[in-house]
């Protein structure tokens, strides 16, 4: 028996036989009690013969119904999908402006604050001219009064002046009158005549002093010239500010206002987002309902296929057994199924007209066919071949990019290995030189991990024990991590250095050691030093300051030093 039947299985019906050959992927031949035939290559042969015939020409109008309703369907789908897409775009548009006027805003805050701190600037500028000019004033008031002082004192000169003169006239005349009288008094006059050059002399400082007291109050006047031609400046660059001022106080408000209007349209935009989601929440529950209601009918379908797939067996089985009947009318009777019409007898008429009654009633119970569910299977079959192959590309190409990670990450561990090294030795080196002895190390904090692991550095300054590099003071932090940059040029040296005040917490004795190192390596690499310490500033070529003749101008001066 196991010779003959071989990969052959036997069940009770022909509902059996299809799901069991559906399950298996018609790996084997399948017959039923009935003779019906299911073979592995998936072709059906009809099993004994009966005297049943079917009708089944009112198949094509239900059919026809159900690709009706199938386009029904699929135009509500559509009609649905379009909706879903239109408030989605639509959200989406609301979401872009949204973000539009965030940036909007961003910028508007942006500007406001510029222009506040414009403002700001011009009001402290406004206060510091007005500081400036009430200054300007003060001094013009004391050169005033310094002037009225002058003035006063030069008046008071004039009056002593005049009297000394008058009273060298008076002398004279006593002169004249004891030389015409007595001229034993020589002596006397003698004593008088020193007297009045005495009195000449006073006089003529007298005059210089005066000179003196008009040039002084010409330099007073034109101070004051000045200082009045100043104030008036200033008084017109204050306006000209306080218009600026007024300018910007309009634009802040301008700026405000946009504010509002931008904040009052985010706000509506806010509403209409959220009636938005509201609205794309029912749409998304009526299309989940109408999915679910598509499930459905693919459900209704699948059973359908199956209905058509027992209809088509049947279809065959009748077939044949027309046909059988045909050859055995012609063979047994020789006569042809139109002749044995006259034979028929009225009862099997009235039979065969409920049996076909019953199969129409069974084609209707079976409802809508989805004609193209074979060649959706097929492409869903093929998509579903190709995501396959892509993404077994993808896991090739994932393995190749995982070997070239680990391939640069070891290489990366060996390079930074050899210069870790390299940098360490420099830096022991470069330590002693700078310190003038000592040791200096650096260490790893994980071997195993040394691209992420943290690193110690552990010095011991001439003098001192070993410790960790946060236990020095403040100088020697800083010569540490000096000596660990040269340590760093010292290997791959670059074009150019720029040092910012680096040494500004070193002795004077260890900015003269910085400037010599950094002349040593002057030769490799060009170095820019911004710095305060004479020691750096003396070891330079070229030096470059910067100054301020003039209240908010700086000017740069340089200076080459052989």
């Amino acid at each position: 028996m196991e010779s003959l039947l071989g990969r052959t299985v036997i069940v009770d019906n022909m509902d059996t036989a299809i799901a069991l050959a559906k399950q298996n992927s018609y790996s084997f031949k399948i017959v039923t009690l009935k003779g019906d035939v299911i073979n592995p290559s998936g072709a059906i042969q009809g099993g004994s013969v009966q005297t049943k015939t079917v009708n089944i020409l009112g198949r094509s109008k239900e059919i026809e119904e159900l690709q009706k309703n199938i386009k029904d369907l699929n135009s509500k789908i559509n009609e649905i999908n379009t909706k879903k897409d239109n408030y989605e775009k639509s959200v989406s548009d609301v979401i872009e402006m949204s973000k539009i006027l965030d940036n909007d805003i961003k910028e508007i805050d942006i500007t406001y604050a510029t222009e506040k701190q414009k403002v700001v600037a011009i009001e402290e500028r406004i206060a510091s001219l007005e500081s400036r000019l009430n200054k300007l004033k003060q001094e013009v008031e004391k050169n005033e009064n310094q002037k009225t002082e002058y003035i006063k004192q030069k008046e008071t000169e004039e009056l002593k002046i005049q009297e000394i003169e008058s009273e060298i006239q008076n002398l004279n005349n006593e002169i004249q009158e004891f030389a015409l009288s007595n001229k034993d008094n020589r002596q006397y006059i003698d004593d008088l005549n020193f007297d009045i050059t005495n009195l000449k002399i006073s006089v003529s400082s007298f005059d210089e002093s005066g000179t003196s007291i008009d040039e002084m109050i010409f330099r007073i006047e034109q101070d004051i010239d000045n200082n009045k031609k100043s104030i008036e400046n200033k008084k017109i660059e204050l306006k000209q500010k306080e218009e600026e001022n007024k300018i910007l106080n309009d634009n802040i408000t301008n700026y405000n206002n946009e504010i509002i209007e931008i904040k009052t349209l985010v706000e509506n935009s806010s509403t209409k987002i959220e009636e938005l989601k509201v609205a794309r929440l029912k749409n998304n529950e009526d299309l989940l309902r109408k999915e679910k209601e598509i499930s459905s009918q693919f459900d209704i379908i699948e059973d359908l296929k199956e209905h058509l797939m027992k209809l088509d067996v049947k279809k065959v089985k009748i077939e044949q057994d027309i046909q059988l009947a045909v050859n055995t009318l012609w063979e047994e009777y020789e006569i042809t199924p139109n002749n044995a019409g006259e034979y028929k007898k009225p009862d099997n008429i009235i039979a065969t007209q409920k049996q076909v009654n019953s199969l129409r009633n069974q084609i209707k119970d079976l409802g809508s066919i989805n004609i193209d569910a074979i060649e959706e299977y097929k492409k869903t079959r093929e998509r579903y071949d190709f995501m396959c192959e892509q993404r077994l590309d993808l896991d090739v190409t994932a393995g190749k990019l995982r070997k070239i990670i680990s391939d640069m990450t070891e290489t990366m561990k060996n390079q930074f290995a050899e210069k870790f090294k390299q940098i360490n030795r420099n830096f022991a080196e470069v330590f002693v030189e700078l310190f003038g002895g000592g040791k200096a190390e650096l260490i790893l904090n994980d071997e195993e991990n040394i691209l992420e692991c943290g690193i110690d550095i552990r010095v011991q300054p001439p003098g001192k024990k070993l410790q960790n590099m946060m236990l020095l003071s403040g100088g020697e932090k800083a010569f540490t991590a000096i000596a660990l940059l040269f340590a760093i040029l010292k290997i791959n040296p670059a074009p150019f250095c720029i040092l910012d005040e680096i040494e500004a917490a070193l002795d004077d004795v260890n900015v003269y050691r910085y400037a010599e190192y950094l002349k040593k390596f002057s030769d490799d690499t060009q170095f820019l030093v911004i710095t305060h310490r004479k020691g750096t500033m003396e070891a330079a070529d070229t030096v470059y300051g910067i100054t301020m003749e003039e209240n908010g101008i700086s000017k740069l001066l340089s200076m080459k030093l052989s």
